[in-house]
């Protein structure tokens, strides 16, 4: 049953999609970081130019796949989802077409530990992401009780492309502002990019980043490659994996 209505449709590139969603029933409360599934029924149109997909799917079948939530939970008009566009993907190369007021099915149950539950409030924030795996980190950013008295933040955000930077704006008015530090990455060439090149884990090798794991709460998001190598190198400095039987300052969130 498609339970929602997206409202809003924000291309950042034509692989790159930010949605907002609606759900017919009250909004259920969560915390910035969680995550809530998204779906779809296989009977929805795909762009006639994607290629095939993987495998076939049964009709009427509802596609659903998890995505963390990009708005704070202060925000009660909709979620906010930051997706990219897999050409073969059964959900994905169905939203490449989805537009505003369209159906969609929204889970509703919200879900997810990659929180600042067990971080305290006088640690620092280094939120590291690639790709769409900034999404939970602008829901925590967008949330006034992420702001402690003191604390600093840091956001080191990888990508492809310069134009692949999305909440580029958000990020670096907070940044004049002096509210954070932010450090956008791009991995590909490209002329018009004056800032840092190359995969974010060199600004850690670097020490563009600083780190102290006495201090600081690291936490990850994005493609898993990137994640293993940090998770290596934050090891060797110190840092501990955080999980329910033991609590550390390195946070974990594999996005695919």
């Amino acid at each position: 049953m498609l339970n929602a209505t997206i409202t809003q449709r924000i291309e950042i590139t034509p692989e790159l999609v930010v949605l907002r969603v609606k759900p017919d029933a009250e909004l259920s409360e969560f915390h910035p970081g969680q995550y809530v599934a998204l779906g779809l029924y296989s009977d929805a149109k795909r762009p006639e130019h994607f290629p095939p997909e993987r495998e076939p799917l049964a009709p009427g079948k509802l596609i659903k796949r998890a995505y963390s939530i990009g708005s704070s939970p202060s925000v009660r008009e909709y979620l906010e989802f930051y997706i990219a566009i897999v050409p073969d993907g059964a959900l994905t190369s169905r939203l490449a077409l989805a537009k505003e007021g369209d159906r969609v099915f929204l889970a509703p149950k919200i879900t997810g530990t990659f929180t600042l539950h067990d971080v305290p409030a006088d640690a620092n924030l280094v939120l590291v992401s690639t790709g769409t795996g900034i999404a939970p980190f602008m829901s925590m950013l967008r949330t006034p009780s992420t702001w402690t008295a003191g604390r600093k933040i840091s956001v080191i955000h990888g990508v492809r492309y310069p134009k692949d930077l999305a909440y580029r704006d958000e990020l670096s008015q907070l940044s004049s502002e002096g509210t954070l530090a932010y450090y956008p990455i791009v991995s590909r060439e490209d002329p018009s990019w004056k800032g840092e090149r190359g995969h974010l884990q060199k600004l850690f090798e670097r020490s563009v980043v600083k780190l102290n794991p006495a201090t600081d709460h690291v936490f990850l998001c994005g493609n898993p490659a990137m994640i293993d190598e940090m998770e290596k190198l934050l090891l060797s400095q110190g840092y501990v994996v955080h999980s329910k039987k033991t609590p550390g300052n390195l946070h974990l969130e594999k996005y695919w």
